[in-house]
């Protein structure tokens, strides 16, 4: 067995272990990174609707855009899915014996019914409804076009860009905003962006080079 494959499979033991004991409500998920395409090996539960092969999220490629030592955990966030639940969520980098990047393991707990409680409570005894979980905007996709959609239609929103007006200096920042997510990890993408902006894949590799 592949050193990777060991590391997995040990994983997969913990997942099994901490889904027994939370079970209803929760999902426990691995995803292998060196195939962000369909990333998801691992799945006990059903929160977010996904299934094995589903892709990685928006928020794990930006932080594989990062050196790998300064990739940090991350611990109870709070996300939403499509379909309205709110999630508290965590996830745990894995590493192989190079300290590379290999993978993740993520827990998903739907926190929807005692949220409602929690804001009837903070109703009447408002001091005590805050909350210090830390919330991030991450889809859970089924396949990765949700991916590449959600990351492109966001990034044009924060930048301002209209793709029928774009021009050269608005076509930098938008191709440089994209790397500093990871989109260009993922495989294809630099095609899939030259043909949505209507320029050769020559144009984007220069646009990422640009200061």
């Amino acid at each position: 067995m592949k050193e990777n494959d060991r590391i997995f499979e040990a994983y997969k033991r913990i997942a099994d272990a901490i889904y027994a004991v939370f079970n209803v409500n929760c999902e426990i998920v691995i995803h292998d990174t060196t195939r962000l395409e369909s990333s998801l090996i691992y799945i006990k539960g059903d929160v977010t609707g996904r299934a094995v092969g589903a892709p990685t999220t928006e928020v794990i490629l930006r932080e594989l855009k990062k050196d790998p030592d300064d990739v940090q955990d991350l611990i109870g966030m709070k996300t939403n899915t499509k379909n309205g639940k709110i999630l508290k969520s965590s996830t745990v980098f894995i590493r192989n014996n190079e300290n590379e990047i290999i993978g993740f393991l993520g827990i998903n707990f739907d926190v929807t019914m005692v949220t409602a409680v929690q804001q009837l409570l903070a109703g009447l005894v408002e001091p005590f409804g805050n909350t210090d979980d830390q919330e991030v905007d991450e889809s859970y996709a089924t396949h990765i076009d949700e991916v590449f959609d959600k990351i492109t239609n966001s990034t044009l929103v924060e930048l301002g860009i209209n793709l029928a007006t774009i021009t050269r200096e608005e076509r930098i920042r938008f191709v440089q905003r994209l790397d500093k997510k990871g989109m260009f990890l993922i495989q294809g993408s630099i095609d899939r962006i030259a043909e949505l902006i209507g320029v050769s894949k020559q144009t984007i590799y220069n646009s990422l080079e640009e200061k």
